[in-house]
């Protein structure tokens, strides 16, 4: 008998949620119907439950810690008004599961020797989201997303919110209802303000789920700028479309100037190198050497490489 596999769609939907791995990171945590959670790993709701007994996923940070947003900045939290401890947070959490599954049918359960075939073989699972966007007319498809966090001002109140772009090139901001924006349009909020990566000064923002934190702008955090996140949104839109992304273009301009180096060819690498968002640099390379050989090249010619 030949061994076989199956794939199966299980939806599912997000909320916002902290990871508490050395320091407070912001996520998307994904919740589907068969009761799997995705928190940097996969956990069925038992285990969940002992995500946030341990510490692991958080639905508040303490005062005075800094909280991390990937893609977006680092930001000091000096006040918060937190919606949930972690009895409530469960609670939501359990309750989203039955709204998607209202039988609670099929609930998935890890069994001891799962636990233990996966932990001899060292292999660890996680369960992350696509986002998707169903298609209109017959059937039931999707087209996928990519989706990231962003302010979002409206009403007088400043949000922290998910944008998430898709591969019929649209775009949704979960603070702004269930419009769908084109990329000039999301263009023209961040010309507005209505859209920003940064905070001018301190301010209270809400989290959709989590609640309101007053966050303060610390000079020498890491931020994002307009012009990044708006390439970085394209690169995502491109990556969907199965194009190349600026971090490919710059890649294949890099392994260029290493087959013919001079001068036409380094200004064709910088130009390339810039035209990627700043805080994607770090993956032009591995995760040791990151970009550190494209500076090199770029910025200090002088130097050799080892090989």
């Amino acid at each position: 008998m030949g061994r076989v596999y199956r794939k199966q769609l299980v939806e599912g939907v997000c909320i916002p949620a902290i990871i508490h791995n050395s320091n407070y990171f912001l996520i998307q945590m994904a919740i589907y119907a068969d009761g799997i959670v995705s928190c940097w790993h996969k956990s069925d709701l038992q285990q969940f439950k002992e995500d946030l007994r341990r510490g692991w996923v958080m639905p508040s940070v303490p005062e005075g810690q800094y909280l991390s947003v990937h893609n977006l900045g680092d930001f000091f939290i000096r006040q918060a008004r937190w919606t949930h401890n972690a009895e409530s947070f469960y609670q939501q959490v359990w309750e989203m599961v039955q709204d998607l599954n209202p039988e609670m049918a099929n609930i998935y359960q890890t069994t001891p020797s799962e636990t233990a075939k996966w932990d001899k073989l060292r292999v660890g699972f996680t369960a992350s989201p696509t986002p998707c966007k169903q298609k209109p007319g017959f059937g039931y498809d999707f087209w996928d997303g990519k989706g990231n966090y962003i302010f979002c001002r409206q009403d007088g109140r400043l949000y922290l919110t998910a944008l998430t772009v898709f591969a019929d090139k649209t775009v949704q901001l979960d603070g702004m209802g269930p419009k769908y924006y084109n990329m000039e349009e999301i263009e023209q909020l961040f010309a507005q303000g209505t859209l920003c990566t940064k905070l001018a000064q301190e301010e209270w923002v809400t989290i959709f789920c989590l609640g309101d934190l007053l966050l303060a702008p610390m000079e020498g955090l890491y931020e994002v700028s307009v012009r990044d996140k708006l390439q970085e949104i394209a690169d995502d839109l491109s990556e969907l479309l199965g194009e190349e992304d600026s971090i490919d273009i710059c890649r294949r301009a890099y392994h260029y100037y290493l087959e013919e180096p001079c001068d036409w060819t380094r200004e064709n690498l910088r130009q390339k190198y810039e035209a990627v968002p700043e805080h994607q640099r770090m993956y032009l390379g591995d995760m040791d050497s990151r970009d550190s050989d494209y500076r090199r090249i770029l910025y200090h010619p002088e130097d050799k490489r080892e090989v």
